[in-house]
């Protein structure tokens, strides 16, 4: 029975309960959904239980599986610090990862936990890369980078994704803006502005905002965060951050509550990875990343 359980479905499993759906499961896997039902149908078979209950809005785990899935996860963590430690040769082998983001992403939180990552691994050498890619999911094709960091919620063709957290979205204008003295802005009321953003913004953007909602005129920069919202100060457009990182707004600019229809804009923060990467510091950064927000 051991012989017939595979890895991969094993991970399969984890993905649909933290989905807690096999259509969301199937789009993040990259694989078909039938198939991926019927790789834990197969799973339940042979362990002679059931490991999720269905019902009609997804699934959700059984007793067993709830203790089956807790033991699951330790015991592929401790895998992976074993294949890390057969990779590198010893614990203190200095390793390599590169991480990829654009836009602001590697600020706030973010820059955090990667600044946590390091000091917490100093076996582990981390080089930040912002993509010169129109997305970072190209990088990560492209093997440029070993995993990323992204807001944009587009399919990736196969790759690994681990949610890490949402963040509200707000706008900055400049002091002397005519609804500067606002404390709530509307998504529409910005129709008439020139949206500044970086490289690869827009794509973040239309994923948060909705396909259906017309997007401002929208100028792209290739410059850091700090000089686009110089930018913002001088009058020569607004721009959008998150809300934690209000307090990055400089002197001659304002940060505002930004809606639509009265509901805040939210956005999710990913990374992303290859499944085939070899590379032994991911396995550890994404245990990480698991532990320190998986929920």
């Amino acid at each position: 029975m051991q012989s017939s359980i595979q890895l991969a479905t094993l991970n399969y499993a984890l993905v649909v309960a933290e989905e807690g759906s096999f259509l969301r499961a199937s789009r993040r896997t990259g694989i078909d959904h039938s198939a991926l039902s019927r790789r834990i149908r197969d799973l339940e078979y042979a362990m002679g239980t059931r490991i999720f209950h269905r019902h009609a809005r997804g699934v959700g785990p059984t007793p067993a599986g709830e203790r089956f899935l807790e033991h699951l996860r330790s015991v592929l963590l401790e895998l992976d610090n074993t294949l890390t430690l057969a990779r590198s040769g010893t614990k203190h082998d200095q390793q390599k990862l590169s991480i990829g983001s654009n836009g602001i992403l590697l600020a706030g939180r973010a820059l955090d936990a990667i600044i946590e990552f390091g000091q917490s691994h100093p076996n582990v050498t981390v080089s930040l890369t912002e993509s010169p890619y129109p997305s970072p999911e190209a990088a990560l094709g492209a093997t440029q980078v070993d995993v990323v960091v992204t807001s944009s919620s587009g399919f990736t063709g196969g790759a690994f994704e681990l949610t890490l957290w949402r963040d509200t979205l707000a706008v900055v204008l400049a002091a002397n803006h005519s609804l500067a003295s606002r404390s709530v802005i509307e998504w529409h009321e910005l129709q008439q502005e020139t949206l500044l953003v970086r490289r690869g913004e827009a794509f973040q953007l239309a994923d948060a905002v909705g396909r259906a909602v017309q997007l401002p005129s929208i100028v792209e920069h290739h410059v850091s965060a700090g000089i686009l919202l110089r930018l913002v100060g001088n009058g020569l457009g607004v721009a959008l951050i998150h809300d934690q990182d209000a307090d990055s707004v400089p002197q001659d600019a304002v940060c505002r509550k930004l809606r639509i229809g009265g509901k805040p804009i939210q956005i999710s923060s990913l990374a992303r990875w290859r499944p085939d990467n070899a590379n032994p510091a991911l396995p550890t950064f994404i245990s990480f990343l698991r532990d320190r927000y998986s929920s």
